[in-house]
């Protein structure tokens, strides 16, 4: 299967330390890859690098086949890479239609802003039914279908997101990952998620990252019973 993206040899981190040490991943066209791992793993530092929200001390990063080291992150969301943060970060006075708008402001994705809007209502019939209403006055679910409606609003090949489930219910949460398996047929998703059941469930590949290290990698198949992964969250080696 054709690679979209693929990272070798990162070193990232913060003023001048490392996070990250020598990660090595991959994702494929119309794959799910899940990255998973304990709070301070990496894994925030790992999206926010290829996105180009953060600058590596060294490693390459390239997608479709491009190497974008050197580009800004507003170039790379043009080309089609896209990222969600935790935070979510929308614009809370605004309405959903105003924050859907502000997701097409590339050039790729204002000529086709009208009609990504009415695919976006038609994957996501609440936020239609809100279309009018403050995005600060949504709940927890529909905030994070909106910050997910609004990466899609730029046309992406790849959306990189930062812990989807974070402060949702179960329930919003069961929501939210359904809604991202309907996505898989039209593009690519590399998810940063602590939330390991969920991870499995989404995922054809998974990469295990333990102290800024890519320690196991698989698929979830081959990793639901690896000792690397309780290591991992729990700090025991079998």
């Amino acid at each position: 299967m054709e690679k979209i993206l693929s990272v070798n040899d990162l070193y990232a981190g913060y003023r001048g330390l490392n996070i990250l040490w020598g990660v090595n991943i991959e994702v494929r066209k119309n794959e799910v890859v899940s990255i998973i791992g304990p709070n301070g793993a990496g894994k925030t530092t790992l999206l926010k690098a290829i996105s180009g929200l953060v600058i590596p001390s060294r490693g390459e990063r390239r997608f479709n086949d491009r190497e974008i080291n050197s580009f800004k992150p507003h170039t790379r969301v043009d080309m089609g890479l896209t990222f969600v943060p935790s935070e979510r970060e929308l614009f809370p006075e605004l309405t959903v239609e105003e924050n859907l708008e502000l997701g097409a402001y590339t050039r790729r994705a204002r000529k086709n802003m009208t009609r990504s809007l009415e695919q976006i209502y038609e994957f996501f019939p609440r936020l239609e039914e809100r279309r009018d209403q403050p995005a600060g006055t949504l709940s927890g679910g529909e905030q994070q279908m909106l910050a997910i409606a609004r990466a899609l609003m730029s046309s992406p090949d790849l959306i990189l997101l930062d812990e989807p489930s974070t402060g949702l219910s179960p329930i919003a949460t069961i929501t939210i990952y359904e809604k991202l398996k309907e996505l898989t047929s039209r593009l690519s998703l590399l998810i940063a998620e602590q939330n390991v059941h969920q991870a499995f469930e989404i995922a054809d590949r998974i990469y295990v990252l333990e102290n800024g290290r890519i320690v196991a990698e698989g698929e979830p198949s081959e990793l639901s019973e690896d000792g690397l992964i309780k290591s991992a969250y729990f700090g025991v080696r079998e």
